[in-house]
């Protein structure tokens, strides 16, 4: 039986089967049971997924023990016991992100049980069908953040404050997404998010930078994407973004110029440290940036200094509240679910492409691409990213 959990990381509001998918999958001769609530911050509810033929749980304990394929978006929280629930038997499909918490991974591990992840199913063309959906979505917001707090925040001794209509501004641009990731970026919201004539500097020219340069680039900023990989700078120069650089490194005296700098390199494993702390504070001088780490699940671009001046890898922003200040008075927004800012939205494009995978698990169908994916497997680590992350065996 198929399990789809409520989600309980704090922010996290969406679901990984929508109500659409469970009908697909129950079409197909697949059972499967629903926590209650489990869709409710998404939009969807109860009676939805039972007209969709699926069973609704009372309970995480009633759900986990009757179901063997528990689908779920983000990964086990050990600090709310949500480990206890799995046991030998679970096959546990979702965002792990092992590499950021050798907790979660020995907690997982010590279940017994086997771990797909989504972040590292690749297929046949080298894409990463259930990462790229929600990493465009991140791109997409990280460019309409650059332009909404260089627009409608200031700092205030070592806080964030909003502007007046602040608020009206950002429900408009979270009614307008889907419009925004279509490319349709109205006229009014180019001009209450304007990055005219300002750097924004992209580190990563993969889904999330070439989605947040579109953004910035609609804005009215200039953009200069950093990418390592020669194939991907000849793809993102074929795009033409206009006023648009791409170029294999970075140097401070560029850094020390742009107005926002985002961090989207991840490679499978940690996310890379394109900016140490003494670079941070010397590009910081002459001028404060709006600095966008939406590597942060996997430990970030960019270390981020508190006010206090101590490293602090663990502080994130929420969806809610994304931005810190760090203390060289840059704006920091670290924020590790992005996606569920719109968790109706990513909740349908992740739940499309999910189904098909989960079906396949379900009738035991070999995939190659399911088979490289698997992290731990009855409770031992198969996947070298995570050993190498944590100095395992």
């Amino acid at each position: 039986m198929i399990g789809v959990p409520r989600e309980i990381k704090d922010q996290e509001n969406r679901v990984a089967l929508t109500p659409r998918s469970v009908s697909s999958l129950v079409i197909s001769e697949s059972r499967v049971i629903v926590e209650t609530q489990a869709g409710a911050k998404s939009g969807f509810s109860d009676d939805e997924y039972s007209s969709a033929g699926a069973t609704i749980a009372g309970s995480a304990a009633e759900l986990y023990s009757r179901a063997q394929l528990i689908v779920k978006v983000k990964e086990i929280q050990v600090s709310k016991s949500e480990h206890l629930h799995i046991k030998p038997q679970h096959i546990i499909f979702g965002f792990n992100h092992f590499e950021s918490s050798k907790e979660l991974t020995e907690a997982a591990a010590s279940s017994g049980a086997t771990f797909i992840s989504f972040e590292k199913v690749v297929d046949e063309n080298g894409q990463t069908p259930l990462l790229m959906p929600m990493s465009k979505i991140a791109g997409t917001m990280s460019g309409i953040w650059a332009g909404f707090f260089h627009n409608y925040t200031f700092r205030h001794d070592k806080s964030i404050r909003l502007k007046a209509g602040a608020d009206e501004i950002r429900s408009k641009f979270i009614e307008s997404f889907e419009h925004v990731m279509n490319a349709k970026i109205g006229s009014d919201l180019k001009r209450m998010l304007s990055l005219q004539d300002k750097t924004a500097v992209i580190f990563g020219g993969g889904n999330v930078g070439e989605l947040a340069a579109r953004v910035c680039s609609a804005l009215g900023a200039k953009i200069i994407i950093v990418e390592r990989r020669e194939s991907r700078r000849k793809y993102l120069q074929e795009i033409n973004f206009p006023r648009c650089s791409i170029i294999a490194a970075a140097d401070k005296d560029l850094l020390r110029s742009a107005h926002v700098i985002i961090g989207s390199t991840y490679d499978k494993e940690k996310a890379d440290r394109v900016i140490d702390e003494k670079t941070l504070k010397e590009i910081s001088e002459m001028r404060k940036k709006i600095i966008i780490d939406v590597a942060v699940d996997q430990g970030g671009n960019f270390p981020y200094i508190n006010p206090l001046g101590k490293y602090s890898p663990s502080t994130t922003g929420t969806i809610l509240n994304p931005a810190l200040v760090d203390y060289f008075g840059n704006i920091f927004i670290r924020v590790p679910n992005i996606p569920s800012i719109v968790p109706r939205y990513a909740s349908a494009v992740l739940s499309t492409v999910v189904a098909d995978y989960v079906r396949d698990i379900a009738h035991e169908v070999p995939r190659p691409e399911l088979a490289r994916a698997v992290s731990i497997k009855n409770g031992k680590i198969l996947d070298q990213a995570i050993v190498k992350a944590h100095g395992l065996e």
